[in-house]
Order: C-alpha cells, then sequence, then structure tokens
C-alpha cells in the first residue's frame, strides 16, 4: 500500500469532512451547561477549546458555592457598632430603650453569629452507594448521612456532593446540591439518584457544607472528607439486547421512561451490531493456507498455487484453527477530537465484541496502547474470571494516548497468535497509513484485521469513502458505526430514590 500518497490525498478531501466531524461532536456539549433546578445542579463542561483543566470542575462548584452563600461582613460591622453603641448608652443612661436595643443586638449576635459556628463543629459526614459497578447509562443511589456534635436550631444547611469522571479528558462532574432546615436532631440524611451515567470511574472525596443563620448573616463553609467511588462500564445506550441488563440491574427497566415510552427503533446500530457479531463468529477461520514445513503431510499440499510458481503451501481448515479474538481499542488523542462521548461509543462497541466473542467461547486478548489483558479460555470452554476485569479496565480508558496505537503494537513487537482475528475499534478514519502498517503486521503474523470506525456523521463524506476503498484495496474491511442517539443525553442528579419516581 502506498500508504504515504494516500494519506497525503485524502488530507485535503477531508477537510470538510473533518469541520463535520468537530462540528457534530460538539452538539452534546454545547447544551451542557449549568442548571439548578429543584435544588438539583448539574455542573457541565465544554470540550475543545473550551476543554476545562483537570480539577478545575471542583474549584468552579467552590467558587460558585461560596458566591451564594457568603457572609455579610458589612452587615455584621453595622450590627456590632449599633451592639456597642447600644452598650454604652445603657451603661450611661440605662433607659428602656436602650436596654430593648442592646437585647435585640445581643439576641441576633448569638443566633446569627454563634449558632451557626456551634452547628458546624464536629460536623462529619458517611456516603453509601447503592452499587459499586453500572453500565454506561445506568444509575446510582447514593445516601449520604450528617452528623452533629450539638443540636442547635435556628440554623440551615446547605449542602454540595459531586463526583468527577476521572476518565474523561474534561473531567466532566456531576454534582448535587439541596439546602434543609436542621432541626433538633444530630443527624440528617439525604438521598439522590445519579442517572444517565457515563463511563469512567467516578470518585467521590468530599461533601461542602455550609451552615448559615435565619437571616443570612452568617454562612460557615466546611469541607468534610468523604470518599468513596463507583465504576461505569462501557456499553451502549437500550443494553438490553447486548446483555448489559446484568449488571445494570431492573433499575432503568423500571424507570418511568422506559415504562411510559418505548425505545426508538436504531436501524444504524442494529446494522452495527450485526457486522461485529459477524466478525467475532468469523474469528479464527484465519487464511487458508500457510507456507509448508517440514512433516507437513503431501495430502494437504495446495498444488494449485504450487503449479502457478507461488510455492509449496499446506492447505488449513478452519476446524484447526483456534477460535481468538484480539480487540484493539485506539486511544490516541489526534482520533477523538477531545470529544468524550466519541470515545465512550468507540469503547462502548469494543464491549459488544468482547462479551459476544465471549459468549462464543473464545479466547479474548484486548490490545491498548499501555498492553495487552488476556481472558484465557479453559478446557471446558469456560472463561477464567469472566468479562469482569477486562470490562472494568476499558472503563478506565482514556483518550490520552499520543502515538498511533499500530505504530505501539508494531513498534513492541506484539506477538499474535496464527489465525486470529484482530478488530480494531477507531474514531480515526483519516489514519490510513496507521492501519495499513498494522494490516501488513498482522498479516505477516497469520492474522486477518477488520476496522470499525465510528463516527458522528449521519452519512460518510467523499472523503470516508475514498478512504475506505483504499483500505479495503489493500485486504483491510472497514465498517462505519455510528455515536447512538442515546449517548446525547445529559447525566443528572435526582432526589430522592426509585421510591420517589413520580413523586
Amino acid at each position: 500500500m502506498n500508504a504515504f500518497n494516500q494519506d497525503e490525498t485524502v488530507q485535503n478531501e477531508g477537510l470538510a469532512g473533518r469541520i463535520d466531524d468537530a462540528e457534530n461532536g460538539q452538539v452534546a456539549e454545547r447544551t451542557n451547561t449549568q442548571r439548578l433546578d429543584n435544588g438539583i445542579w448539574l455542573s457541565g463542561n465544554r470540550t475543545g477549546s473550551h476543554a476545562v483543566k483537570q480539577g478545575a470542575a471542583s474549584e468552579t462548584g467552590e467558587l460558585l458555592l461560596g458566591g451564594i452563600y457568603r457572609t455579610r461582613w458589612i452587615a455584621w460591622t453595622v450590627i456590632a457598632a449599633g451592639w456597642i453603641c447600644s452598650i454604652a448608652a445603657t451603661v450611661l443612661r440605662g433607659g428602656a430603650v436602650e436596654w430593648f436595643l442592646a437585647a435585640v443586638l445581643s439576641g441576633i449576635i448569638i443566633t446569627s453569629g454563634l449558632a451557626p459556628v456551634i452547628a458546624a463543629a464536629g460536623l462529619t459526614a458517611v456516603r453509601s452507594l447503592t452499587r459499586q459497578e453500572t453500565g454506561e447509562g445506568g444509575q446510582v443511589e447514593v445516601q449520604l448521612t450528617l452528623k452533629r456534635s450539638y443540636c442547635v436550631p435556628l440554623v440551615w444547611v446547605a449542602l454540595r456532593d459531586e463526583t468527577v469522571n476521572e476518565s474523561s479528558i474534561a473531567k466532566r462532574g456531576i454534582s448535587f446540591r439541596t439546602v434543609f432546615g436542621s432541626l433538633l436532631r444530630k443527624e440528617s440524611t439525604i438521598r439522590y439518584t445519579l442517572r444517565k451515567l457515563y463511563r469512567g470511574r467516578h470518585p467521590y472525596s468530599h461533601v461542602s457544607v455550609t451552615v448559615g443563620d435565619w437571616l443570612g448573616l452568617t454562612a460557615i463553609h466546611k469541607r468534610i472528607e468523604s470518599r468513596a467511588e463507583f465504576v461505569v462500564l462501557p456499553g451502549l445506550p437500550q443494553t438490553g439486547d447486548i446483555g448489559l441488563g446484568d449488571r445494570r440491574g431492573d433499575a432503568d427497566a423500571g424507570s418511568p421512561e422506559s415504562r411510559l415510552a418505548g425505545a426508538a427503533p436504531d436501524a444504524r446500530g442494529a446494522a452495527g451490531r450485526e457486522e461485529i457479531i459477524a466478525a467475532v463468529r468469523a474469528a479464527g477461520i484465519g487464511p487458508d493456507s500457510r507456507p509448508y514445513r517440514e512433516g507437513d503431510s503431501l495430502r494437504h499440499l495446495d498444488w494449485r498455487s504450487a503449479a502457478k510458481g507461488r510455492g509449496l503451501y499446506t492447505r488449513i481448515h478452519s476446524l484447526e484453527q483456534p477460535n481468538i479474538t484480539f480487540i484493539a481499542i485506539d486511544s490516541a488523542v489526534s482520533a477523538y477530537d477531545l470529544d468524550d462521548r466519541l470515545f465512550d461509543a468507540c469503547v462502548g462497541w469494543a464491549a459488544l465484541a468482547v462479551k459476544q466473542a465471549a459468549a462464543l467461547g473464545s479466547a479474548v486478548t484486548l490490545l491498548t496502547a499501555e498492553g495487552m489483558t488476556v481472558t484465557e479460555q479453559s478446557a471446558c470452554g469456560e472463561m477464567r474470571g469472566g468479562t469482569s476485569a477486562m470490562l472494568r479496565r476499558m472503563a478506565l480508558l482514556r483518550a490520552d494516548g499520543k502515538g498511533s496505537m499500530a505504530g505501539s503494537l508494531v513498534k513492541d513487537g506484539y506477538t499474535l497468535t496464527r489465525g486470529g482475528t484482530i478488530l480494531v475499534f477507531t474514531a480515526d478514519w483519516r489514519g490510513g497509513r496507521n492501519w495499513g502498517e498494522l494490516a501488513g503486521y498482522a498479516a505477516e503474523q497469520g492474522c486477518r484485521q477488520e476496522l470499525f470506525i465510528v463516527t458522528r456523521n449521519s452519512v460518510p463524506s467523499f472523503a470516508m469513502r475514498e478512504q475506505q476503498k483504499w483500505l479495503e484495496a489493500g485486504g483491510v474491511k472497514v465498517t462505519w458505526l455510528y455515536v447512538p442517539p442515546g449517548m446525547s443525553e445529559l447525566p443528572y442528579a435526582e432526589e430522592g430514590g426509585d421510591a420517589h419516581e413520580y413523586a
């Protein structure tokens, strides 16, 4: 393959398609703005040129919380000056008016100044999660219990809890905010549910609590350490038909959205699933012949190839080949243009291939820029440990690779099992040279390669079709996959659990 000329040819033709990809990739992010609705706060960060630095989501929330609730120092200056004057007037004159003014200002200082300070002393938080793992688009219920050392009335408590997706380049965070009155009890329990979750690792570090008074003069801010985390495994939305229902549980199946309205049919998604299933089923067939080795039976020689001057080859049958599938996920940052959801869709399609291969009893090897993960097959055909460890590793992947995956595999010299199939999942449709090198490397080791390219375009552009023709001319089958419509939905926090859905 003349890879260098091919990449140079599609570079100019793909300029318009690249702009379309970037614009389409930002459609879901443009609506991901900050909103406050019924005490629920969702902090969204744009990608691309508006990408937020690491850790900036949490800092922005802290500044926002401090900006809404803050101590009114000017008012306290006036109150303090009035209280001093009233005390002085009481000592000098001792009239009823002076005593009344001193008593009122003293009451304000005690209830609005000392009460929040006492109520904020000794605050602790205990967080519990209903599950440690869920699937793409799933939900997790969170229970947060605040404990106080003293029961102080006439104060209110504002709470902000946030989890940040560490597998996201933009460090996307979901925040929950609520305000409640502190009654005469030492414990207060808040429950909320995170829905439509994105793939990745979601840790909790601390809880931001603000204790204020009934006049709004004082706000005591505290950060209470309470660590926890959950992992959202990769997959596709509405995953009941691809085997994620057991991981997500019956919570999504019983949600109001799924009960009241059926899911719209996705013809392109169904076609993509069929292509992946067919590719996994064909894994292990390998080439029909291999070079002759000493000791091979003469009955299996390919005499036609020998008669044509191609040398001696031994015919092999598909049943003799081990059923081995290599799942390769491209995590190069240049392949996704900082579009986290495009990368999530790519990993979700790869997760489908992993599950289908495991269901067929194949030995699956996950290839990434960081190395490989293998699930071995026992003699009885059962997978050792299942695919949970592999899916968990896929959940932690980030699109932050610097080099090309094809170059790293060739450079490190990964040994591929002859007769296997490499299924490559990527969004880099312009990297013809890289995929050509990988296809040549796989062919040298007796493996075949199929390329699955995920795109936001509803129809492949002219440059994309030309690239497909060039790759298929070199023996690489190309299949276009699409970002499922369900991935455009934003995650959000909802107060209460499943029992409060219709409240």
